[in-house]
């Protein structure tokens, strides 16, 4: 049966049914939009990059001008017919804590982002509509806020930062290329039909390289290099499954990207996925284990 394509009324995106596999195969062997790909992403990685070195009010900044972007996405998708309410209630929770979070306050953050998404929740008649709307302010919201406490945390929280860029960027890109040029069984047809195990091991392998050459580069020793290895690959695989749940969003709200805003990649959800996701999961285990980080990269030996 093939994938019937429909248009949105609110939004002009591509409404997505059911998958044709012979459109996946046409679409893995297009290139057509590598230049768009590699241009936008370069921008947003200095932009990126700069904004982490700098840290305070400029990483501050970026961070809350994609929670406005992500804010949109979330309410356009999630609610297209009443996009402003559910703009404005994701909005206020997701930048609120972002606002706390840069003041280094992460519990105030936490505590408003949740007291916003509840609120918004309401709006909404069924627990399912509740989930949608209350889960945006935290889905956005809660990651960037623990990224600016990753950024502020100690004397190593620019190499956190810049080391988390070089395992989820070197994941992002080998499994784009990986799924591209080697192709093979798909992982879940049903969320995303151009998603290969390929992709998958591709970039787990670069992300787990990735590690390691971080652990190099910040002149550890051998045995902590090979915790750096482990810990690219988990961090890696993390961000690609954030890839895959952010289909999985898509798909559940009838879109096939979050906006168009950027150029070969859709929306800001669609490109920052696997960082939001990676930022849970090392601000959990840095949580569980604050001197981690000092150990890593060899202060604390």
């Amino acid at each position: 049966m093939k994938r019937t394509v429909g248009v949105s009324a609110v939004s002009g995106d591509q409404i997505l049914s059911r998958p044709d596999p012979s459109q996946a195969q046409i679409e893995r062997h297009d290139w057509s939009d590598l230049g768009a790909r590699i241009a936008s992403g370069l921008v947003l990685a200095g932009t990126g990059i700069v904004a982490a070195y700098f840290g305070g009010p400029w990483l501050a900044g970026v961070c809350g001008a994609a929670v406005v972007a992500m804010s949109y996405e979330w309410a356009r998708m999630s609610e297209p017919e009443h996009v402003f309410p559910a703009f404005m209630f994701v909005l206020a929770g997701s930048l609120g804590a972002v606002m706390f979070s840069s003041w280094q306050h992460l519990n105030l953050a936490v505590g408003w982002m949740f007291l916003c998404a509840i609120v918004s929740g309401f709006r909404r008649r069924t627990l399912i509509g509740f989930l949608e709307t209350a889960g945006g302010a935290i889905y956005i919201g809660l990651p960037c806020a623990i990224f600016l406490w990753l950024r502020d945390r100690g004397p190593e929280g620019l190499e956190t930062i810049l080391a988390l860029f070089a395992m989820i960027w070197a994941a992002d890109i080998f499994a784009y290329f990986g799924g591209k040029l080697i192709g093979g069984p798909k992982v879940a047809v049903g969320l995303s039909p151009n998603k290969t195990w390929s992709g998958i091991v591709s970039g787990t392998a670069a992300g787990a390289l990735a590690g390691y050459g971080c652990g190099y580069l910040f002149h550890t020793t051998s045995e902590l290099r090979v915790a750096w290895l482990l810990i690219g690959a988990i961090v890696a695989f993390t961000g690609l499954m954030g890839d895959l749940f952010e289909s999985f969003l898509k798909r559940r709200f009838g879109v096939k990207d979050a906006s168009r805003l950027i150029p070969g990649h859709g929306g800001v959800l669609d490109r920052i996925d696997s960082l939001m996701s990676a930022t849970l999961l090392v601000g959990a285990a840095l949580a569980f284990g604050p001197r981690a980080t000092a150990l890593l990269f060899g202060s604390g030996l």
